[in-house]
């Protein structure tokens, strides 16, 4: 995994935690809904902090995530039509 991916990663999974912090903090009233729904508070923040943390999440996910190809050399002994050795040469390949 790349350093840029975990670094992603980690910021994403920093981001639900404080979104669902965020959500779950609330006062414990027992009380109708329509009755709390004048002071404005509570799903306002968890409602914005979900929405970004699908933005966010989206765009991460969407990102083409492109492999690059790892070269690998190596020596290989030349040989005439006898069978003797009369050098080496370095074969490389992608991988």
């Amino acid at each position: 995994m790349s350093t840029s991916k975990k670094i992603l990663t980690a910021a994403l999974v920093a981001l639900t935690v404080a979104t669902a912090g965020v959500a779950s903090t609330g006062s414990a009233e027992a009380a109708p809904w329509h009755h709390r729904h004048h002071r404005h508070g509570g799903w306002g923040w968890g409602a914005g902090g979900l929405a970004t943390g699908l933005i966010i999440g989206s765009a991460i996910a969407s990102r083409p995530v492109y492999a690059e190809p790892v070269r690998r050399c190596t020596l290989v002994e030349r040989v005439n039509r006898f069978g003797e050795v009369i050098g080496t040469r370095r074969v490389c390949t992608y991988e």
